[in-house]
């Protein structure tokens, strides 16, 4: 039966929805169901939300009638009511369209320097609630060669589409130009609204390794002991918010156990997004090989507010940082949850049941512990009371865990390199100052709105840190999980997209010493010249560059420099230009020195 059927049947049964709905929610300028934009809802329209219903990529837009940001029978209700509507506005409205690397937003992408590979292009769409975006129109140009695919060819084919957006990911080996490059997109919708953007980007090598080229291992060490009380520093913060007791120790060290492995999970699972996943590995046990390790537990000696620290690593260089070392000036201290939070309304529902401050009794010391702490209680046989208290247990005791999970892969970020202080691409958008100093800020040096997890500590609720209260759980930024997959470079040296120098001539081309004489100048000729820059004579055999002396740019296509005798042998000589962006060029045979 058609689509168009099975409304009609449903319509009579989902009017008081459709009363629901804002005024005139259906019956906008353009018609709520016209997805070809052509001023009615014909067969055709139907044929296109079916498309949008049956898309394996999940939610489409186009197919949103009621605009609440999802796909539900309630855009199937507006469809069926609307069908055979004529009198619409005509679509002529281009979709927005936004070409970016790694899902870097706008405001970020300005100056993007990523390595010659593995990179993502990635493309945002949105039809705007008007016409469906007709993805068999995508077309992706580039300037440059990009793996065998030469410059100017088609490279749509190449990506995986959605309803609002494309990627693809520039393949290994590639080996793309060290230059400025430029990518040429167009898309249009059904209607045939069309719009195209461009963007442009630099390729270079990265200056250290990609950050997580190697796979890390990053050790969890719970077994830290500072001597805050009897026990190791992080059995006394289960104790201290009520999830374990002294007085059972069997209870007491399966919680430890539990506690341990779902934090390492955890903070795993924040450095893990499937096939696309950060090339790092947490354990909870020292491993064999070169490992970074962090304590965690206990409160930090450098105040009972801070929850975690850890030095900051740019690029990543240390593989074996200790973080535990330093008399545990760094770490992760839960001790601070309750400075922190104590008053927040999340933490307090959290271990309301545990917690002796906020009135609960320690997991051991309730009645009914003995009975839901043992390794053989089942919850199905459990009676009301007892599958209360467990319940109480696992939700403090989930909370205590995502606390210090998030607090752990903050720190750790740090660690790795993250949040590298500046704007892209020296920086990663990382604060300079203060509070905000290497953790996340906004162009205009604000703490992001959204909960991301490299954002300042003192931003978080307890709400935030732990996704509850109708947060979601923090999440790396695209910038600094494009940094993380090496899928972009810090560069210091690239400041604006420029084309790389030409070298034309040297003049003289062949330079001779007459007696007396040591050095003599040269007049280097072309274009793109950009101080300061570095000139090398490269001769055949001879592996180590000669460099010409006292370079100075006179302009974008002049250069001077000095040749002398006593460092530069008589041969034939490739003339190598680098500019002060690192792009570069050679003049074969360019010079003869006698």
């Amino acid at each position: 039966m058609l689509l168009r059927n099975r409304l009609r049947l449903f319509e009579s049964l989902l009017v008081a929805v459709l009363l629901t709905l804002a005024p005139g929610a259906g019956f906008a300028a353009v018609l709520a169901g016209d997805l070809d934009g052509d001023g009615s809802i014909t067969a055709n329209d139907e044929t296109l939300l079916t498309q949008c219903f049956d898309s394996e990529s999940g939610y489409d837009p186009s197919a949103d009638l009621d605009a609440d940001g999802k796909n539900t029978v309630a855009d199937l209700a507006i469809f069926g009511a609307n069908f055979a509507r004529t009198g619409g506005d005509v679509d002529v409205t281009p979709p927005s369209l936004l070409v970016t690397l790694n899902d870097i937003p706008d405001d970020m992408n300005d100056l993007l320097v990523v390595p010659p590979d593995r990179f993502e292009i990635t493309l945002l769409y949105d039809a705007g609630g008007h016409s469906v975006v007709d993805p068999a129109s995508l077309s992706v140009i580039s300037d440059h060669d990009i793996g065998p695919h030469p410059a100017g060819s088609e490279l749509a084919s190449y990506f995986d589409v959605t309803p609002t957006r494309a990627a693809w990911e520039v393949p290994e080996g590639s080996d793309l130009a060290r230059t400025s490059h430029a990518l040429s997109v167009s898309l249009r919708d059904v209607a045939g609204n069309a719009v195209a953007a461009s963007f442009g980007f630099a390729v270079r090598d990265f200056q250290w390794n990609a950050p997580l080229a190697q796979p890390q291992t990053i050790f969890l060490d719970f077994d830290q002991d500072r001597s805050l009380g009897p026990e190791i520093d992080f059995i006394e913060s289960l104790r201290v918010y009520g999830l374990s007791s002294a007085t059972q120790p069997a209870i007491e060290a399966g919680m430890r156990t539990m506690m341990v492995n779902e934090i390492t999970l955890r903070v795993q699972a924040y450095y893990a997004k499937g096939v696309d996943s950060a090339n790092i590995t947490f354990v909870s046990e020292a491993p064999a090989g070169t490992y970074s390790r962090i304590c965690i537990g206990g409160e930090s000696p450098q105040g009972a507010s801070i929850l975690g620290a850890a030095s900051l690593d740019l690029h990543n260089i240390s593989k074996s940082t200790d973080e535990c070392a330093l008399a545990a000036q760094f770490g992760i201290f839960p001790h601070a949850l309750d400075n922190l939070w104590g008053n927040d309304p999340d933490m307090q529902q959290a271990f309301a049941a545990v917690d002796p401050s906020f009135g609960g009794t320690r997991f051991g010391e309730h009645p009914l512990d003995p009975i839901i702490g043992s390794p053989d209680f089942n919850i199905l046989k459990g009676t009301a009371s007892e599958l209360e208290r467990f319940i109480e247990i696992l939700y403090a005791a989930d909370a205590f865990a995502q606390a210090i999970a998030t607090a752990t892969a903050h720190e750790v970020g740090h660690m790795v390199g993250l949040t590298a202080p500046g704007p892209a691409p020296a920086g990663l958008w990382g604060g300079t100052t203060g509070a905000r100093a290497t953790h996340n800020v906004t162009v205009s040096g604000g703490t992001p709105s959204s909960n991301y997890l490299m954002n300042a500590g003192g931003s978080f609720s307890f709400g935030s840190l732990t996704g509850r209260g109708g947060h979601p759980l923090p999440e790396f930024r695209a910038l600094n999980w494009a940094y993380l997959r090496g899928r972009i470079t810090l560069n210091d040296e690239v400041t604006s997209l420029i084309p790389p120098p030409v070298l034309d001539a040297v003049q003289p081309s062949v330079v001779s010493f007459p007696p007396g004489t040591q050095s003599q100048s040269v007049t280097f000729v072309g274009s793109g010249f950009s101080a300061p820059v570095a000139i090398e004579l490269i001769s055949e055999g001879d592996p180590t560059p000669n460099e010409v002396l006292d370079v100075v740019v006179i302009d974008a296509e002049t250069a001077t420099g000095a040749i002398n005798k006593f460092f530069v042998s008589a041969a034939t000589y490739d003339v190598h230009f680098i500019n002060a962006d690192g792009q570069d060029t050679t003049l074969t045979a360019g010079l003869v020195v006698q």
